[in-house]
């Protein structure tokens, strides 16, 4: 018997023996409580065939498509920014948005995978970290000369729309007054 041969025997023995799960998933419905092997709502979903079949391997890949996008360059712009836990302000250059990853896809009738730039974030480049910090993970705004430089404080940070949000739904606010008025 040839490899691909032994291959699809044991497939076809794999298969067999997903429907007599599905089957022992079925007949679980109707028995006794101390017999049943999971609650009815599980029995009934795993009584049937999944309605997304997996992708088969080894796959033939017959070509590859990468999704172009605009480009998201912009013209360089001075910033100022403050990377998460740092107490510092540093002065960056943002250079345009960068993918943070990748999605991919295969489509399984012509062989291609597609594969496509994902959650793009601002890019910056800050010198004297000899680094690109990314927006997501710092706080950061636009300055159009040294002159508009200043470092970003905890107020700043703290009078963000969506940190003060945060903050009243876990009751951070309360706890920071409750502190101040303590002193």
């Amino acid at each position: 018997m040839s490899l691909k041969e032994e291959l699809a025997d044991i497939d076809a023995k794999i298969e067999k023996l997903k429907a007599k799960k599905r089957e022992i998933y079925k007949a679980s419905l109707d028995a006794p409580e101390e017999e049943k092997v999971c609650g009815d709502f599980w029995a009934e979903s795993l009584s049937e065939p999944s309605p997304f079949p997996r992708m088969k391997f080894p796959i033939e890949v017959t070509g590859i498509n990468w999704v172009e996008r605009d480009k998201r360059y912009r013209e360089c712009q001075l910033v100022a920014v403050r990377p998460a836990g740092k107490k510092k302000t540093y002065l960056g250059i943002y250079v345009g948005d960068l993918p943070l990853g990748a999605m991919v896809s295969y489509h399984t009738d012509s062989g291609v995978l597609s594969i496509d730039e994902s959650h793009h974030n601002p890019a910056i480049v800050v010198p004297d970290l000899g680094r690109v910090v990314m927006g997501c993970e710092s706080w950061w705004g636009r300055i159009k000369n040294n002159e508009e430089f200043k470092d970003i404080t905890d107020k700043d940070i703290d009078s963000v729309w969506y940190v003060k949000m945060l903050k009243a739904l876990t009751g951070e606010t309360d706890k920071k007054e409750k502190t101040q008025e303590e002193e």
